[in-house]
């Protein structure tokens, strides 16, 4: 379980992203209408990645859109599905479904 932020009426939560081996963290946006998860181009130089998580929730062999953001990403509908994510908005955390 992942806590989540409220900001501006925008969730907010942090992901790691792992590219050639090495893991980052990324304060990233939810967005439960966004087709694809979308990364900022200036913080990540490839769109397929060795892994991404937000707490328990984790892809490997994962592509997302590379785009100029003045965020560091937006986690899409694609990520959220693959995992199985559940949003308890009472709790304000993110979770898997299939646990």
């Amino acid at each position: 379980m992942k806590h989540l932020t409220l900001e501006n009426g925008k969730l907010f939560t942090e992901a790691r992203v792992k590219t050639d081996g090495e893991y980052e963290t990324f304060y990233v946006m939810i967005d439960t209408a966004l087709p694809n998860t979308v990364l900022n181009k200036h913080k990540v130089t490839v769109s397929d990645l060795d892994a991404m998580s937000i707490g328990p929730l984790k892809v490997s062999n994962f592509q997302a859109e590379l785009q100029e953001l003045d965020i560091d990403g937006i986690i899409g509908l694609d990520f959220l599905l693959k995992t199985g994510a559940k949003l308890n908005f009472d709790a304000m955390t993110i979770s898997s479904s299939r646990t």
